[in-house]
């Protein structure tokens, strides 16, 4: 074979070789991989503004600013996953709904904040409306509010009854973003003290309670109680009895209104795994590396059967609980391994030295091109190493 032939075979190979790894390629990268599935972890989103817009068109333009800041979905897509179906205003907040593609309707609160003096002077109103000005004035001392809640220390001195002692307790009362009281702690009735701590205690030795006795202010259902207690180490007897151990005296008439009886505290199971302790192993193990559109779900073993879904949607980490479907792997986990590898100070080489077959097992549901396409073959190796 002559130069040129050798040269012309030499040209023919190198072509083929090209055009193959052209084809692989062309192969490899037209395989779909989901990258721009959008996975809500929540249905609402609530957001607390010192004053919320004045016109409709300026709370959907804010209201759409805080999705793609919440979802990472860019500006460019979100009219193709997010439809505005719904809005409301009050004179508190807007409420806007949307239709969102492959998740359930999306509902954003744009809300007025609710500032400490509204937010004393709406409570205060409350507890006045029930125990008058006067008395309020006398026995309630503002404190803090915080998230809504507005907390008082209520004093009951020496002034008012000289037998009956100087005590001091917290009460509270919350408020909804509408302004109205949706829950409380506080004395419903201008409740005078007309008992003191020491007679409340002769009434429980009366009622058959042991010394030695203790005594101490509390609020039960809106009135003020002495409780006293049999100051007791209970024995397997008392709780087989169920021997009663205090009782509530009512303030103001002495009356007993409750009893406290020893009950034997019966083993509480294990607290089942949280969301965010999934979203804490899965992110330690490197989860931010792989691609949108990766699919993992997560079976909790020996524990009361927990299972989570894991996406990577737009940039970010969703743990939710439930199956998913299709998704590209499965792990199954031991519930003692997730707590305690969340314990160590390394995650991965934790479950490297502690993973076996029998605590840690990987299925895999996608073939090996699309898994490393979307890059977290890594992710899989690393927990599988020393397994």
């Amino acid at each position: 074979m002559g130069r040129s032939s050798r040269e012309m075979v030499v040209k023919v190979v190198l072509l083929g070789v090209v055009l193959a790894a052209v084809s692989l390629c062309i192969w490899y990268y037209s395989i779909p991989t989901e990258s721009d599935i959008l996975v809500l972890d929540k249905s609402v989103l609530t957001v607390i503004l010192d004053d919320i817009p004045a016109t409709k068109k300026d709370a959907i333009s804010l209201a759409q600013e805080r999705i793609i800041n919440a979802t990472g979905v860019p500006k460019r897509s979100f009219d193709r996953y997010f439809t505005l179906i719904d809005t409301s205003h009050t004179q508190f907040q807007w409420q806007l709904v949307y239709n969102v593609t492959g998740n359930p309707d999306f509902t954003v609160f744009l809300v007025k904040k609710i500032l400490l003096e509204e937010g004393f002077g709406i409570s205060d109103k409350y507890i006045v409306g029930m125990v008058g000005r006067d008395y309020f004035d006398a026995h309630f001392k503002r404190k803090s509010f915080e998230s809504n809640i507005a907390y008082y220390s209520y004093i009951y001195g020496y002034s008012h009854n000289p037998g009956a002692g100087d005590f001091e307790l917290s009460m509270w009362v919350r408020l909804g973003n509408d302004r109205s009281v949706i829950g409380q702690h506080v004395v419903t009735t201008p409740q005078e003290i007309t008992v003191s701590r020491e007679q409340a205690i002769d009434i429980g030795r009366e009622n058959g309670l042991k010394d030695p006795l203790s005594g101490a202010p509390v609020l039960v259902g809106g009135i003020i109680c002495w409780r006293v207690v049999w100051q007791h180490t209970p024995t397997a007897r008392d709780y087989d009895n169920q021997t009663v151990y205090g009782f509530d005296v009512h303030c103001t008439t002495g009356e007993v209104i409750g009893e406290h009886r020893y009950i034997r505290p019966t083993p509480a199971p294990p607290p089942p795994i949280q969301t965010g302790q999934i979203t804490s192993l899965i992110e330690k193990l490197g989860f931010e590396d792989v691609e949108d559109g990766a699919m993992i779900q997560v079976n909790v073993m020996n524990s009361v059967d927990e299972t989570f879904s894991v996406v990577k949607t737009f940039g970010r980490t969703v743990v939710k609980e439930g199956t998913i479907e299709n998704a590209d792997l499965t792990l199954w986990i031991d519930r003692d391994i997730i707590l305690n590898a969340l314990k160590s100070d390394d995650v991965v080489s934790y479950l490297q030295d502690n993973a076996t077959s029998r605590n840690v097992i990987v299925e895999l549901h996608k073939n090996m091109v699309l898994l490393q396409k979307k890059g977290y073959m890594s992710l899989y190796e690393r927990v599988k190493k020393g397994a």
